[in-house]
């Protein structure tokens, strides 16, 4: 995905958006320019992957730059289980 998205102009929009089952959390820990702190529990390693990624690609994780209310930070809930996998990524200027 790297390849593919680096050789992407700069004048052409990127937006990725799906499930990538990993979780970014509510910290920021030295991904400032890709994470806002609006995020949603704690990260794991695939959450660092995705904030590694984007910071490689000049991308921001767009979910965690809005605050909104708790009730609505999660993307999937059930059977107890909540949790924020669904994202959408962009170049910081779009």
């Amino acid at each position: 995905m790297i390849s593919v998205t680096g050789s992407i102009p700069a004048s052409e929009l990127i937006v990725v958006g799906r499930n990538l089952n990993g979780h970014v959390g509510t910290n920021v820990d030295g991904y400032d320019g890709v994470h806002r702190g609006y995020g949603f529990g704690e990260r794991n390693a695939g959450g660092e992957l995705i904030l590694e990624f984007c910071d490689a690609m000049e991308l921001i994780v767009t979910n965690t730059c809005f605050k909104r209310q708790r009730n609505k930070l999660a993307s999937y809930v059930s059977d107890g289980a909540v949790s924020a996998i669904d994202y959408l990524l962009l170049r910081g200027c779009d």
